[in-house]
């Protein structure tokens, strides 16, 4: 293809996708810093007051179910650091979804309500499925294929025969709009790589869930006994392994035990039921085959850190400016066309 073509390419889908780009920028560049974030905007809500004796995961739950009537727990993160909350999704008879957080220590219910009441978990829903469903994870993949054909095709568009530095200055004493444009090439060359890096695994991350369909969580109103029951028997797999997380699916818990020794995202897997607790599913993480747990800690930057997300932070900032950027020089470029032409002097 041409030049002209690669352009073209590249125009289009930035003007179409634009601001799906800069909300993906935007959630991601929360997201990479999730839990720390969510402590800082809300330090009330989110953080142990560290005042009372340690509850468990059951009784978190409980305390949960029991501030938000006619609801249950659907799934219960562990905290994930000193001073963190246990952070609970719950559901309602007509299907509405409520979140808590709930003090480890002592077992105050500290901040309560809709995805409003979450912005960090807001940020999650938004870029994961922008809240709506299936239909909202389609465009997700859309503007992952777009982002790494946009990618591509800006490189293409650039290549230089020689020179690459030179190709990449930028001559501040030009008019505005001229800098601009030649800072938005620069700054997309620079992020090129890891655009595509991301765009390829958000689309090997989402791909799988879409084909996958969307299930819907089945609560239970299983009391604190009866969880920390099961709990325990899922514990005994994995003795030495920390909760993550678990999901309640009816009669069964699904249960996630940190693995680090994988990698920094990895779990080990226990199914278990609630009543007559017995084992249905024990899976190792080397043993799990899930597409996920390899590609997350790239997308997350995590397999890199401590600089990875730092470093895909600066990539997503750099994304948000390309995306706030292409289309005002897409304005320029239109409003300098409506100009009527200057009369050359007799």
């Amino acid at each position: 293809m041409t030049r002209a073509t690669w352009l073209r390419i590249h125009r289009i889908l930035g003007l179409a996708m634009a601001a799906f780009l800069l909300v993906q920028a935007l959630t991601g560049a929360v997201l990479l810093y999730r839990g720390p974030l969510a402590r800082a905007i809300d330090p009330i809500g989110m953080t142990s007051r560290a005042s009372g004796p340690a509850i468990s995961a059951g009784q978190a739950a409980a305390r949960a179910s029991r501030f938000l009537t006619g609801y249950q727990v659907t799934r219960l993160f562990a905290p994930d650091a000193e001073g963190a909350t246990w952070f609970t999704q719950l559901r309602n008879a007509d299907g509405r979804t409520a979140y808590a957080s709930v003090d480890p220590a002592g077992g105050d219910v500290l901040r309560t309500g809709g995805i409003a009441a979450f912005p960090v978990e807001a940020a999650l829903q938004i870029h994961y499925r922008l809240m709506a469903g299936k239909a909202g994870m389609i465009i997700v993949t859309l503007n992952a294929l777009a982002l790494l054909t946009m990618a591509s095709s800006g490189l293409a568009y650039w290549w230089p025969k020689r020179k690459p530095a030179k190709a990449l200055a930028i001559r501040w004493t030009l008019a505005p709009r001229l800098v601009l444009r030649q800072a938005h090439r620069t700054l997309g060359v620079l992020a090129a790589a890891f655009l595509i890096l991301l765009a390829a695994t958000g689309l090997l991350l989402i791909i799988p869930e879409l084909a996958a369909g969307d299930a819907p969580p089945v609560s239970s109103a299983a009391s604190a006994v009866e969880i920390d029951r099961s709990l325990a028997l899922a514990q005994s797999a994995f003795p030495a392994a920390g909760l993550r997380d678990f999901r309640v699916y009816g009669d069964r818990l699904i249960v996630n035990f940190r693995a680090p020794e994988r990698n920094a995202r990895a779990v080990h897997r226990v199914v278990v039921t609630i009543t007559k607790p017995h084992i249905l599913a024990a899976t190792n993480a080397q043993q799990n085959g899930a597409l996920w747990m390899t590609i997350l800690p790239i997308h997350s930057g995590d397999v890199l850190a401590p600089i990875g997300p730092a470093l895909l932070l600066i990539v997503a900032l750099a994304l948000a400016t390309l995306a706030l950027s292409g289309p005002i020089m897409w304005w320029q470029a239109a409003a300098q066309r409506r100009r009527p032409a200057r009369k050359a002097p007799a």
